[in-house]
């Protein structure tokens, strides 16, 4: 069970399981595998995860944009920018995405 600043979260796609369940597995129980295994030692305490490929590579995938995003804010040009946008917005300086798509369309077609 994990925690999230001290409130105990409960997702049913992890399993906690021995060491011994790590015999069974095999290439065809791995590839079908659709939880979470949580690794641990005869005294409950975790070793190890095994996940799906597929889940790491989304893990991976979403660190990237995590670490953009904090790039992103830590860059005074962007912190600058980003500032500008929500004080025009909250000023009501916006255009309908319509309108929006509009001139990236008509801008696109110009390039090609």
């Amino acid at each position: 069970m994990a925690e999230t600043k001290g409130i105990p979260t409960i997702d049913p796609n992890v399993q906690y399981v021995g060491v011994s369940k790590l015999r069974t597995l095999n290439a065809t129980k791995l590839r079908s595998l659709d939880n979470t295994l949580v690794i641990q030692d005869p005294d409950d305490k975790p070793l190890a995860v095994v996940l799906s490929y597929e889940q790491f590579m989304e893990m991976q995938q979403e660190r990237e944009r995590i670490i953009a995003t904090l790039e992103t804010l830590f860059d005074k040009t962007e912190q600058a920018d980003l500032l500008k946008a929500l004080q025009q917005t909250q000023n009501g300086k916006t255009k309908p995405f319509s309108v929006v798509r509009k001139t990236l369309a008509k801008g696109s077609k110009g390039k090609g």
